[in-house]
């Protein structure tokens, strides 16, 4: 009987946190209802290098040429936004949305941006001047050849417990699932 009941929580055990966590189920290991080890976990979200990095390694395993980080592009006489990935050759690029909101919403997925959610732009940024000053650029929509990266939608959590890592989405699949969404995305761009 012990034995049966051994096998069985074992497997309930791996069911659970052996499953294939991807950008389709990420959201429902959220803050595991389980015992942990740990303290509470902290969320914290994508960065702009570790997103820049990335869009450049997929960006140049697709085949893309000229793919540079961190270029300033010109919009129009006004405007300017800085890529954090830009293929010359293609005239493909990203820039990022340094914004999230307090708790992962799996809606925000179907969101071009939080910024088009809260003020109708696609993207804003603010513009710093040597002497203090600065401005704020809005762009109400982007042209479509640059895409935005949201780091609302990559998050990650973790505790003080080595233990507690398997149930939450940790760092490493947080980059998995963003890298799955890069190549899906630039899959729609030609080189």
């Amino acid at each position: 009987m012990k034995l049966t009941l051994l096998f069985l929580s074992l497997f309930i055990t791996s069911y659970l946190f052996g499953q294939n966590i991807n950008s389709e189920n990420y959201y429902d290991y959220y803050n595991p209802k389980v015992d942990l080890k740990g303290n509470a976990p902290t969320t914290a979200w994508l960065n702009k290098a570790e997103a820049s990095k990335i869009l450049f390694e997929e960006m140049e395993k697709a085949g893309f040429e000229w793919v540079s980080t961190f270029i300033i592009i010109k919009l129009n006489e006004t405007t300017y936004i800085n890529a954090i990935c830009y293929s010359e050759k293609s005239n493909v690029g990203f820039v990022y949305e340094a914004s999230h909101e307090a708790f992962p919403d799996k809606e925000n997925r179907k969101l071009k941006s939080l910024e088009k959610k809260h003020t109708g732009n696609d993207f804003s940024a603010k513009i710093v001047e040597l002497n203090g000053n600065y401005e704020f650029i809005e762009v109400k929509e982007l042209p479509t050849n640059i895409q935005i990266i949201k780091e609302d939608l990559y998050w990650y959590q973790y505790n003080d417990s080595k233990e507690d890592e398997a149930k939450f989405v940790n760092k490493k699949i947080m980059l998995e699932i963003f890298r799955s969404d890069v190549r899906k995305l630039i899959s729609n761009f030609k080189k």
